[in-house]
């Protein structure tokens, strides 16, 4: 049965906690890591009404786009809003976890989504920013074991390089060592030195399954002790955006773009600041709050640009950079996270069900 460790550790994967603007609190927000889940539910916002759904729907973990707990907090008490919520949730058993700012940037996170959502093709990072770290893992492995430990954590996901799977080294030489009272070694006995024929066996690891990747070649390794290092690397990784940037294929009229864009997010209208283009091709978008980096923008010029909030001055100036801007609205833009980690936490968990909240509505009324 899985728990909410097992959760966090998937979730982690995906969508990276080290991925987290500093700012922003991701992660498990309430409950134990030993709880047991057998029921799931996914919003964009923890409200008082979602957690009535919740404790309806019997559900034992919460997972939220929006944090629950964005500050810290000097006192909970039950006659405030955010207090009673928190007191709800404990007191049924229901734990939240919540993936953010790390989740809009990670490789087939919202902001990937969103651009698919809409129909965008050859979709690419926008505004650079973060490299994913790297490490090296280094293991030394007895002859016949070589291919098994390599396999098994390639499997687990180490040795990619670019579009390259599978990369590692391998170099032969001895190893020493001495099994003392209480061991029970694979190869030698008590109290002898042995030499043995071994490979040193490297790859690279990203850190999001640095854990994943030594846990497979521990478990598939035959000593009992086995000697391994892991080093970082000042090398970077893969490059994560906020933001995405596609085109539009075939290219169609403004219009025609609005009209799409409009059904796909479920909506009657939207704020479009600046001119408008005669012919959209190019489009890029920002799930959310765009955060005023322009430099994304003057490097692809793209013919719009679809957020879920901009600040009023940061509208004008774009406006007069010659930018469209179509402002969505930050719940239509992020609303369909539910779908996303709904998605990919069935495709992992079969034993658990996965619900979507359907008590979650548009906070804005359009008038």
């Amino acid at each position: 049965m899985a728990t909410c460790e097992d959760i966090s550790k998937y979730m982690n994967e995906i969508a990276p906690l080290s991925l987290a603007e500093e700012w922003d609190n991701a992660g498990l927000m309430i409950g134990g890591k030993s709880d047991t889940v057998k029921k799931i539910m996914v919003c964009l916002d923890v409200t008082s009404k979602v957690v009535k759904e919740a404790v309806e729907k019997n559900v034992d973990l919460i997972v939220s786009h929006h944090p629950l707990l964005f500050k810290p907090l000097k006192r909970i008490l039950k006659d405030e809003f955010k207090g009673k919520i928190l007191y709800e949730l404990i007191k049924n058993n229901i734990a939240v976890y919540s993936a953010h700012t790390n989740l809009d940037v990670s490789d087939g996170g919202l902001n990937q989504y969103l651009a698919e959502y809409i129909g965008l093709k050859r979709i690419q990072n926008l505004n650079s920013y973060k490299n994913e770290k790297l490490y090296k893992v280094v293991v030394f492995v007895p002859e016949e074991s070589l291919d098994g430990v390599r396999n098994a954590m390639c499997n687990a996901g180490a040795g990619w390089i670019g579009k390259y799977s599978d990369c590692t080294f391998s170099a032969v030489g001895t190893g020493t060592f001495r099994p003392r009272e209480g061991a029970n070694p694979y190869i030698g006995s008590l109290e002898e030195l042995e030499k043995v024929k071994e490979y040193r066996l490297e790859t690279v690891v990203p850190e999001r399954i640095i854990n994943k990747v030594v846990n497979a070649m521990l478990n598939s390794h035959p000593y009992e002790e086995v000697a391994y290092d892991i080093y970082p690397l000042e090398i970077k990784g893969r490059e994560f955006g906020l933001g995405k940037v596609g085109y539009v294929e075939p290219a169609c009229t403004f219009n025609d773009f609005l009209s799409r864009l409009k059904k796909a997010l479920d909506l009657d209208a939207v704020k479009v600041i600046g001119e408008k283009p005669e012919i959209v091709s190019k489009a890029a978008v920002f799930s959310g709050s765009f955060d005023g980096n322009c430099s994304g923008l003057h490097r692809e010029k793209p013919d719009v640009l679809i957020t879920g909030d901009i600040k009023h001055n940061n509208a004008i100036d774009l406006a007069e950079m010659g930018y469209c801007i179509i402002d969505a609205g930050h719940y239509a833009t992020e609303i369909i996270v539910k779908e996303l980690i709904c998605n990919k936490l069935k495709n992992k968990f079969d034993d658990i069900e996965i619900l979507k909240s359907e008590w979650e509505n548009n906070p804005a009324e359009y008038c």
